[in-house]
């Protein structure tokens, strides 16, 4: 049985990259359970916001889902999907795009607090559907993800003169005066779009692809990628005028997809020198991340969370810089919280356990990325015991 086991799992997508191994074959997600149990309620609506207002969003409805078809979770999936159809979707996310925000508003109710969509949020939600779809034999999500890409489609995808077919943030609110729009390059994990392409063969997912790549090009001239970025025609990618051009906490994420990135696909090794930054900085200068960095001289400052290093063992596994991957997985098991044993922080807050689940769950094997895009998920393999 063990021998049959590992024969199917060495077929796997993401043993072919071959990164060293933290978590048994077969054992239990300890972290996605703390997840759920400490940020998600019983109705499905993840917390993921500590002020008074105690806001959910539709990114942390999508990561949420996406981990509970990771662990094999279908009562978690279940609930999850059916809080954010009926709360944020109106009952019914083929129709319309989910809005990004729910909460307490000013005058007491719990609604939603903005009608605009997410971008980000709705290209995870499309995709976990239509993987859950084909991973769990469900043709009703496969066609749920299928409407909402169409609706991604026709609502966020934006042709720029100059520039191409690009993502919009969301529909509405991010056009600038100059005629110029804001982008925000974390929101093109390029392996969702690989699948689209799959999925919907006829749509610009590919043209997408590139014109990120030209984008992060142009303004990660130092290896390093800013939270948010302003397009101008006629003038090209240029510094955010709200932000500058910095980047922290979205930016994070840009590093993290890459990292888990087939090698095979081939914008691997064309990303890899365009944001090589962080892969100079470690251990070189630094023992972890910054919380900032400027990308344009490259200056950096203050210290960020843990969950930083945990979004960047991907990253580091992907470039074989081993000396700080060691170091980031150190500071991660330092900062464990006393009362779980596995949430990250003192005080653990939502972003940091997400990006744990992410980079953790990824160097664990539990998922990965093929080439085209789809999901490998370790419960798969004849090592689950609900198959």
């Amino acid at each position: 049985m063990l021998a049959a086991c590992r024969a199917i799992i060495r077929c796997l997508p993401f043993l072919l990259a071959a990164l060293p191994v933290y978590a048994q074959p077969c054992d239990d997600w300890s972290l996605w359970r703390a997840f759920d149990n400490n940020f998600i309620q019983a109705d499905g609506r993840v917390l993921a916001d500590e002020s008074a207002q105690r806001y959910s969003t539709s990114e942390g409805q999508s990561y949420a889902l996406f981990f509970s078809l990771v662990a094999d979770d279908r009562e978690a999936f279940e609930r999850i999907l059916r809080w954010t159809r009926e709360n944020l979707a109106g009952g019914d996310l083929g129709a319309r795009l989910p809005a990004w925000q729910w909460g307490k508003r000013i005058d007491g109710n719990w609604a939603i607090v903005d009608e605009n969509s997410a971008s980000d949020a709705d290209v995870w939600l499309a995709y976990t559907l239509l993987e859950a779809g084909r991973l769990w034999h469900e043709p009703g999500y496969t066609a749920q993800g299928n409407l909402m890409l169409a609706n991604i489609r026709i609502h966020l995808l934006r042709y720029l003169p100059g520039a191409g077919a690009m993502l919009m943030p969301a529909h509405t609110g991010f056009d600038l005066d100059n005629g110029g729009i804001r982008l925000n390059p974390s929101y093109f994990p390029v392996q969702l779009l690989r699948a689209f392409s799959k999925s919907d063969p006829s749509g610009p997912w590919s043209a997408v692809i590139e014109n990120n790549l030209r984008m992060l090009r142009a303004v990660s001239t130092r290896g390093f990628v800013p939270d948010w970025v302003a397009y101008i025609p006629g003038k090209g990618f240029q510094p955010d005028p709200e932000q500058g051009a910095v980047g922290s906490y979205d930016a994070i994420r840009v590093y993290l997809w890459w990292g888990m990135l087939s090698r095979q696909d081939t914008m691997s090794s064309r990303l890899k020198k365009v944001i090589s930054g962080m892969n100079q900085l470690i251990p070189a200068y630094e023992t972890s991340p910054p919380l900032t960095v400027d990308t344009q001289t490259g200056a950096i400052s203050g210290v960020s969370p843990p969950s930083f290093s945990a979004a960047l063992l991907p990253y580091f596994a992907t470039m074989k810089n081993r000396n700080a991957q060691r170091l980031q997985g150190e500071r991660l098991i330092a900062a464990r919280d006393a009362a779980t044993g596995v949430l990250i922080g003192q005080t653990p807050r939502y972003y940091d356990q997400v990006l744990t689940l992410f980079g953790q769950g990824w160097m664990e094997h539990r998922f990965a990325f093929a080439s085209q895009g789809q999901l490998a998920v370790k419960w798969k393999s004849s090592c689950s015991a609900k198959n």
